[in-house]
């Protein structure tokens, strides 16, 4: 079923103000919506939503305003549910098979839109999954992570996995489970842009933080060309 609706109010993208979301379902297993621009699509974005024992689904307003961004910038915007999340279907695995998922709406994907540029964005749980999934030889043509912490949820340190060169994070100044200079004092090698006077959640910020992801895709993702 197709549900229009009308997005937040944006002075910089008139153009798209005005975008359509379906509900879809990936290998017949895992709940799944497609945000759709008004315009001709340019590229499609896969987001992985945060740890779901924490209120982590894709229907919240962090990823929300991400999807949103993307719309903005004329992509298609494909978010899901982990297994055992919502309308997905099996057990929630604790981090061991969710790498699967990212992998099987990597894939569904490339079905909507074939030939199509591809971004990868992880939040928190999600942007974890998304580095599994390269790790393991996945491939994104441009990839943005936000909220990579540096503790885990009992706020111990945790042992950060590779992250490549370059990568590009969204850091909250003040996230409990590792600070934006935490963060940049564990992976100097990645490209850091803070979020002042947040903590993980990013609340009041979120529309900055699906900006910073935009803009970060659009340096690689094709945008229309009567888009900024």
């Amino acid at each position: 079923m197709t549900q229009a609706y009308t997005a937040a109010p944006s002075r910089r993208f008139p153009q798209t103000s005005f975008v359509r979301e379906e509900a879809r379902r990936i290998d017949e297993r895992l709940e799944a919506t497609l945000r759709m621009p008004d315009v001709e699509p340019t590229a499609i974005v896969v987001i992985a939503h945060a740890l779901p024992t924490h209120g982590g689904t894709m229907r919240t307003p962090i990823m929300a305003a991400i999807a949103r961004a993307c719309a903005e910038r004329g992509w298609y915007a494909l978010r899901f549910n982990f297994r055992g999340v919502g309308a997905s279907a099996g057990e929630w695995t604790g981090g061991r098979y969710e790498t699967d998922d990212v992998e099987a709406a990597v894939d569904y994907a490339r079905t909507v839109a074939p030939g199509l540029p591809l971004g990868l964005v992880g939040y928190s749980f999600g942007a974890f999954q998304a580095l599994a999934f390269l790790a393991r030889g996945g491939h994104a043509d441009a990839v943005a992570l936000v909220g990579v912490g540096t503790k885990d949820v009992t706020f111990a340190p945790r042992a950060l996995p590779a992250i490549p060169e370059g990568t590009f994070i969204v850091a909250a100044e003040n996230d409990q489970f590792g600070t934006a200079e935490e963060l940049r004092a564990a992976v100097p090698h990645a490209r850091i842009a803070t979020v002042s006077d947040v903590d993980h959640f990013f609340v009041g910020k979120r529309d900055e933080v699906g900006k910073l992801v935009a803009d970060e895709l659009a340096r690689v993702l094709p945008v229309p060309s009567h888009l900024p």
